[in-house]
């Protein structure tokens, strides 16, 4: 059973799971561009049954949506987008309860973990995901994370998608994972209590003073009527980049309709904007946001995207201080110039 392990003196925390050595790996080092055959991909249609029965199945049918749900002995087919349990969760709501003190703390790793596929097409791309399905995508998630809120145990909702080998994907079908856990995480506990403070002595929220800052200057990539991507000033993944809502908002369960549309075109666009630049590198895409549960600690949510093109070696990982070659200001105007490319194709100006 997997166990929630804490550090002896930090905040940092650790998930032993054994069931995790048990994936099915379709990289195989030092090869990066193999793909499995998609007869024998667990994510392709046709192979539903290689998975756990899913919670929810988007089908398109006389042009309306429909939401759907396989049961133990059917499976629903034809689907945009498929959402189950994972076959090798890193927690369980099934966890032993069992709990030790410090200094060997640990807790049972109470929680849900699943997996979305986001396309049927096994060699679909997220920087080239229709729009369209990008909001299919999205609206999907906001439907699935307050569903995962519902359940008792869920403190976090953990949303993220590591795409290509050096990102940890075990299958290259594009998709993305919800993992819950009972607390905040430490990186968006220290975001929040960072928030806490400014609200509470300057009445400002440090992250909305970050937007409007960002939003204009040289490390902007892209702006749409809601969002703004940026690279951070202390950007520490070469070619980092933030996504945000222009507007004070910590619930991504509250983004309308209309701001998903734009949300589409923004990920589709910086997206598509780093592939380009980058010729297709390995990403990973972490939703930094507030706890849906009754809690003080707050953020302003958004999206953060990490290419990984640069190997983290003994200062980083031993320090925490991370040297990154390209800066933020020259990675901006790439991304931001391809971006810009991107979005005026889909917009139709080109």
């Amino acid at each position: 059973m997997p166990e929630l392990r804490k550090d002896y003196f930090t905040r940092k925390l650790v998930l032993v799971s054994e069931e995790r050595s048990n994936r099915p790996l379709e990289y195989e080092p030092p090869i990066r561009n193999h793909s499995v055959d998609r007869d024998h991909c667990p994510f392709c249609p046709g192979n539903e049954e290689m998975t756990p029965p899913a919670d929810l199945v988007l089908v398109s049918k006389e042009n309306t949506l429909l939401k759907l749900a396989d049961s133990d002995s059917e499976r629903v087919h034809d689907w945009s987008v498929r959402y189950f349990p994972n076959s090798f969760p890193a927690v369980s709501p099934d966890s032993e309860p069992k709990y030790s003190d410090y200094p060997l703390q640990g807790e049972p790793a109470f929680g849900y973990h699943h997996v979305m596929v986001v396309s049927p097409d096994h060699y679909a791309k997220f920087s080239t995901l229709p729009q369209e399905q990008w909001v299919d995508v999205l609206a999907t998630l906001q439907d699935r994370v307050r569903w995962l809120y519902s359940k008792k145990t869920v403190g976090y909702v953990s949303v993220f998608v590591n795409n290509g080998y050096e990102a940890g994907a075990s299958l290259s079908h594009p998709h993305l994972q919800t993992l819950t856990l009972t607390k905040l995480p430490p990186m968006i506990e220290e975001e929040a209590e960072s928030v806490h403070d400014s609200m509470s002595e300057l009445g400002v929220c440090p992250m909305c003073k970050v937007v409007n800052l960002e939003s204009s200057g040289p490390r902007l990539i892209l702006s749409t009527d809601n969002f703004v991507a940026f690279a951070p000033w202390a950007s520490a993944h070469a070619y980092e980049f933030w996504i945000f809502p222009k507007r004070h908002e910590t619930s991504f369960l509250k983004v309308s309709q209309k701001e998903i549309q734009d949300m589409a075109t923004m990920l589709r666009s910086t997206l598509g904007g780093l592939d380009s630049v980058l010729k297709s590198p390995s990403y990973n895409i972490a939703f930094h946001v507030s706890s849906e549960k009754k809690t003080t600690k707050q953020i302003h949510w958004h999206i953060e995207v990490y290419p990984q093109v640069i190997k983290w070696a003994g200062l980083e990982q031993g320090s925490g201080v991370y040297i990154n070659p390209v800066t933020p200001e020259i990675a901006a105007r790439q991304l931001g110039a391809a971006a810009r490319k991107e979005i005026s194709t889909l917009i139709g100006i080109v």
